[in-house]
């Protein structure tokens, strides 16, 4: 595993180099610090030594203190973490000067929990921030679904707490995906969403110090997505919402026109009151920053955004919350007949392919909107990147999921009718 040799043994002098070939992974050499020898006295892989040569003896003790502890290591290495150190992490070891008991010292094991559980109430309560600002409520959740996902985990496995180095084994990670998928019957997105919390307090871990590598990354865990079936408005659907009239219901009247500046706005839901806050009767656009990334965002201002300014006199009224919204907006979507009509949803859940028939109505959630407007200006013809100056979106990428056109129908009908005359 360890051996030494003199690079140039044409020259009278030169320096010890080391090389290592650890199991399974490329070999590697590097000079030994303090080794200019006379390369007259330089034998087989070794020192020449015996009567009359104890400085060289002296230099060979040292080599074989270094193969010593090279083995040494690498076999305590393997036993903590199964796996072998890299060439990187070796060196340091090396530069530190500690001896394999001081690397190899137990600190106090830290648990994953307390781990995310530590690090989620910093950025609660903005003691830590993401990049000047502090962490949004929608990441925040994702991190108290990881706790509560992970306290299940235990339960199921019957254990008190998992501590942080034992997530270095894919195999705990492979069995906490499988829980998800079978025990908690998740769909492949929310999965994504579990592992990829996982994988970056994991990475918080790596950078305190408190465990050697990412196991995500250094055995390259591949986190799995799909498209989800969704639907959109249709521009008649858009208008039929518009028309309903709720003059003798007050409740289902703002609910209704809180939807609309979602669907002629765009905006995402943390971003409706900066919206409302800009409109006024006198621009043709109107700008804000996106909270989620921080770019402007330029809506025009779309006839119904004006009207809807103009029956609240430009003061609108503090927003329902999201939960309301999601509710009561399906209710009033089945007033509308086309909405009424069954469309199929696919999806992974469980590891399984699950195929469901819902009404229209039912799959209306607050991103439909954004998904509305943006499908909807594309098929009219608005290049991307000025329907990316609406969306606030940073890729063309992202924004390209967001576009569900439907078939149309008629021009297909024309084209085909027409290679009949």
């Amino acid at each position: 595993m360890v051996s030494f040799y003199i690079r140039n043994k044409k020259s009278k002098t030169g320096s010890i180099r080391c090389c290592v070939q650890p199991k399974g992974q490329r070999r590697f050499s590097f000079t030994v610090a303090n080794s200019k020898i006379d390369i007259s006295e330089w034998g087989m892989g070794q020192m020449k030594t015996g009567k009359g040569k104890q400085a060289n003896s002296q230099i060979q003790n040292r080599l074989n203190r270094l193969r010593d502890l090279t083995a040494t290591f690498y076999s305590l290495y393997y036993q903590s973490f199964s796996t072998y150190p890299t060439q990187e992490v070796y060196l340091e070891f090396l530069g530190s000067n500690m001896t394999n008991e001081e690397y190899f010292e137990k600190p106090n094991k830290v648990k994953l929990l307390d781990l995310v559980e530590r690090i989620t109430l910093r950025r609660i309560t903005g003691k830590e921030l993401n990049k000047g600002k502090e962490f949004s409520h929608s990441t925040i959740q994702s991190y108290n679904s990881l706790i509560l996902s992970l306290k299940k985990f235990q339960e199921i496995k019957g254990k008190k707490h998992y501590y942080l180095e034992e997530w270095l084994k894919m195999d705990i990670i492979e069995e906490y995906e499988h829980f998800l998928t079978e025990d908690r019957q998740m769909s492949l997105n929310t999965i994504h969403n579990r592992l990829k919390v996982l994988k970056a307090f994991l990475q918080i871990g790596v950078n305190e110090g408190l465990i050697p590598f990412n196991p995500f990354k250094k055995f390259k865990k591949v986190l799995y997505t799909e498209d989800s079936d969704v639907v959109v408005f249709t521009k008649q659907e858009l208008n039929d919402l518009e028309e309903l009239d709720f003059s003798d219901n007050p409740y289902y009247d703002r609910i209704r026109d809180q939807y609309l500046l979602y669907l002629w706005s765009g905006v995402r839901k943390s971003d409706l009151k900066n919206l409302v806050k800009v409109i006024n009767p006198t621009t043709k656009v109107y700008t804000f920053r996106a909270e989620k990334t921080g770019e402007t965002c330029q809506v025009p201002a779309f006839e119904t955004l004006r009207r809807l300014g103009e029956k609240y006199d430009y003061n609108f009224p503090d927003p329902y919350s999201d939960t309301i919204i999601l509710e009561e907006i399906k209710n009033i979507c089945q007033l509308i007949p086309s909405m009424r009509i069954t469309v199929e949803k696919k999806s992974t859940k469980g590891g399984k392919k699950v195929r469901e028939y819902k009404k229209k109505y039912q799959m209306i959630v607050i991103h439909t909107a954004r998904r509305t407007l943006a499908t909807l200006l594309v098929d009219a013809g608005l290049p991307y990147h000025q329907v990316m100056k609406i969306t606030g979106h940073k890729k063309l990428t992202t924004l390209q999921k967001y576009i569900k056109s439907e078939a149309d129908v008629d021009g297909m009908l024309a084209v085909g009718n027409g290679l009949l005359r």
